[in-house]
């Protein structure tokens, strides 16, 4: 009974975790030539490549690449739907609290449901930009 209890609050406290704030993703991003300066939906958030931006996974993205003398080049972030981890979450919860075939399925939809809606089972595509800068008035 005590380990039952000791597994319960112990969910309880990673679900309180994972429901704190905006999932974010850590993007990579290198250019050639490097020194870039990198802009996230219009604000400037990395001065020189290579460098990682931090991006929330409730949306997409357009990331801006300017450098002096180089064509600026744009970068769609699409957010895609993975929600491998909330299934897993809601029917290792439902298993773990004796739940029957009903209850794992009830509890599964309401992590996937919960997970779709903070952003959680989103992943940022692509998930490493590289970019090879065009010299500007080449026609390329």
């Amino acid at each position: 009974m005590a380990r039952t209890k000791a597994i319960v609050a112990g969910l309880a406290c990673l679900l309180l975790v994972s429901a704190c704030g905006v999932p974010m993703q850590k993007i990579p991003v290198s250019t050639d030539p490097l020194g870039a300066t990198v802009y996230a939906d219009g604000k400037k958030t990395c001065a020189s490549t290579p460098c990682s931006v931090s991006l929330d996974r409730k949306s997409d993205h357009l990331l801006t690449i300017v450098k002096d003398g180089y064509e600026q080049e744009e970068i769609v972030l699409h957010r895609q739907f993975k929600p491998d981890k909330a299934i897993r979450d809601g029917f290792i919860s439902g298993m773990i609290l004796g739940d029957g075939p009903e209850g794992v399925a009830s509890r599964t939809a309401k992590e996937v449901d919960e997970q779709e809606r903070s952003g959680e089972a989103y992943v940022l595509t692509p998930s490493i930009v590289t970019i090879k800068l065009t010299p500007k008035g080449t026609g390329i």
